[in-house]
């Protein structure tokens, strides 16, 4: 589909802050700015700081240094900054609210600067006193909680490196993050409620010995059990911790760990200057955030989306709303409610969360909602236009954007200010993207790698403790080219579709295909809900689509999924159809094709801290037995 279904208007793109970052610096279109930020990554890179307000406490000297390497390059070399200075320090003076936030008991509140300042002055002191210091790793084992996120700053003001873990990992994961960051101290709720139960956090933190526990939501003294615990309440009563670490732009600031969908978790290093200067640039910019909003992206302190939405609205001086329950708690609408109660602006979701809502027959329109956010994973047709349609009344427009965990942040990205087609991403501002065949040739209108032609300041410093594991990971199939793994296709104007992860694609009679395509042409077949397509060995085509969806079991689905895929691919790409009863997901709601693959072929399924629910494996591991032969492979 070609045709574009939104358009800005001008005094849509006038009011937009990208057209008057652009106008500031006397360009005069939203297209000639891509160019000139692209060719000139320094002039872009130092106007953005200017235009956001960062606060340096000693400016830079130079923009860009790559004289170790592209791969190695530094970003606002000699400058010292602490995020701290620009997320608080710098409203200190305010009562605007720069947390809203609602429990799934219902009860809500809000946190102006000013609380916020003193919030984290005085854990600091008390982190300082247990002993913490800069450079030390204190993990967040919490729900996305004002308590989170106060930690989360508290951190970064003594100079401390955060490690946020996904509050809903058990005692495998979280282990191996804390003893892979060697992190000295975690903080960790008591409690709290998810689906009306309540969800006991701490005991699985009790199984670590020799950290510091910092316990949130202590009720009674059963909440504390030994010497190394300490009630975060209490330590909000220490005296105030004046200033600030002042850290270097190059100092890491947080240990992002990705998700587990390529094998073993890597923590990858983020710093206070390159990583939040392009975060508080996202946010600005592909969302269109103002002071006035308050943003709420559906996710976690534990994945990058919840660390980057924070940053980004308390850069601006906006609210960030946060939200500790489940989103279909307790009825399909909650999302919906909370919007009302609480005045959000802009909304970030899942494409997960629409199929869900989609296969529940949710249509109320989000009203005040005026830009919609997503990531994850890549769109179905089908989805985008429920969520275009149905909840934004046809007007509301999408900002799409796709990176990930390794650049805190993304490389592709439609706004506000561009006319949208189903689905399609645009490429990232200063972010210098591309798509590359098997030869590092860049080529459009066909699928290839996405890649970055050059170093961008938000990409990850390194692998935590693995610094050949950076190099293998980005730079090593495109010399002087970051490889981002991903399978996407670009047009001559700029925009960009993705079609999953390039180690997914399926090579089918000696053609690449991305596992998007099979799954978006079975995303229109009524009654299925979802589908996970894998490459499998076959004797004689070499490999074969096998597509497993879970909806209705019934034959007539199974033909009907494979005739949509063969009208629009060709009979060449005729999928094998296999029905489950789930499709392996993180738990924020990526496919995991790689565990369908491996588990289906009966191999290793590696790293699955990450999975939604580890059971759905077996189903199929027991496909094995009726699908692939002795020899590995697919039956006939």
């Amino acid at each position: 589909m070609d045709e574009f279904v939104y358009s800005p208007s001008e005094e849509d793109i006038k009011r937009s802050n990208i057209f008057q970052f652009a106008r500031i610096n006397g360009i005069e279109t939203i297209h000639e700015l891509y160019e000139k930020a692209d060719a000139d990554p320094e002039w872009f890179w130092d106007a953005v700081v200017r235009y956001l307000g960062i606060v340096f406490s000693k400016p830079y000297d130079t923009v860009r240094d790559s004289s170790k390497g592209v791969e190695h390059t530094t970003w606002y070399n000699g400058g010292r900054l602490n995020i701290t200075q620009t997320c608080i320090l710098k409203h200190v003076k305010s009562e605007k609210p720069a947390i809203a936030y609602e429990l799934e008991n219902g009860e809500r509140g809000r946190i102006s600067y000013s609380e916020l300042e003193d919030k984290t002055s005085r854990l600091s002191h008390s982190l300082l006193d247990l002993g913490i210091k800069r450079g030390d790793r204190v993990a967040i084992y919490m729900p996305l909680s004002p308590e989170a996120v106060i930690a989360f700053y508290s951190i970064l003001r003594i100079g401390a490196v955060v490690v946020p873990i996904f509050s809903g990992y058990g005692y495998d994961a979280l282990h191996s993050r804390i003893i892979d960051s060697g992190a000295r101290a975690i903080f960790v709720s008591a409690h709290y409620e998810r689906r009306g139960k309540e969800i006991r956090m701490v005991e699985t933190a009790r199984k670590i010995d020799g950290l510091i526990k910092i316990v949130s939501s202590v009720r009674s003294p059963h909440d504390l059990t030994d010497r190394d615990e300490r009630n975060f309440d209490d330590l909000l009563r220490a005296p105030r911790f004046e200033g600030f670490a002042n850290t270097g732009s190059e100092e890491p600031a947080i240990i992002l760990y990705t998700s587990g969908t390529t094998g073993k978790p890597k923590g990858t290093v983020h710093v206070h200057g390159g990583s939040f200067i392009n975060a508080v640039k996202e946010v600005r910019f592909y969302l269109d955030m103002k002071a006035s909003d308050t943003l709420y992206w559906i996710t976690d302190l534990g994945w990058m989306m919840g660390p980057w939405a924070i940053l980004g609205a308390n850069a601006i001086g906006g609210t960030i709303f946060l939200y500790d329950g489940a989103v279909d708690f307790p009825d399909n609408y909650r999302v919906w409610n909370m919007i009302r109660r609480n005045d959000i602006s802009i909304l970030g979701l899942s494409p997960t969360f629409v199929r869900t809502m989609k296969q529940r027959g949710v249509t109320r329109r989000m009203e005040g909602v005026r830009v919609f956010g997503s990531t994850g994973e890549p769109w179905d047709e089908d989805s985008w236009m429920w969520l275009f349609e149905k909840f934004g009344g046809s007007m509301t427009p999408i900002a799409n954007i796709s990176g990930g965990t390794d650049i805190m942040g993304c490389f592709l990205a439609s706004t506000p200010v561009i006319p949208l087609k189903p689905k399609c991403l645009y490429r990232g501002l200063g972010m210098n993207v591309s798509v590359f065949n098997e030869q590092g040739e860049e080529i459009t209108n066909e699928i290839g790698y996405l890649v970055s032609r050059t170093h961008c300041p938000s990409m990850t410093r390194g692998i935590w403790r693995s610094p050949e594991r950076y190099l293998s990971s980005y730079w090593s199939r495109f010399p002087g080219v970051w490889n981002h793994g991903d399978w996407a296709e670009m047009d001559e104007r700029g925009y960009f579709f993705l079609f999953g992860r390039a180690d997914d694609v399926i090579k089918v009679a000696g053609k690449r295909v991305g596992p998007n395509e099979f799954e978006n042409s079975a995303s229109r077949v009524k009654g299925v809900f979802e589908c996970a397509t894998v490459g499998i060995p076959h004797r004689i085509k070499g490999e074969v689509p096998v597509m497993f969806y879970t909806g209705d079991d019934s034959p007539e689905i199974a033909n009907r999924i494979v005739k949509a895929v063969t009208d629009d691919l060709g009979k060449a790409f005729r999928p094998y159809v296999i029905h489950v009863p789930a499709i392996p997901k993180t738990r924020n709601g990526k496919i995991m094709r790689r565990v369908v693959k491996q588990a289906f072929l009966g191999r290793d399924v590696g790293d699955i801290s990450n999975l939604e629910d580890e059971t759905v494996i077996d189903h199929y591991r027991r496909l094995k037995e009726k699908y692939i032969s002795g020899d590995g492979f697919l039956n006939p």
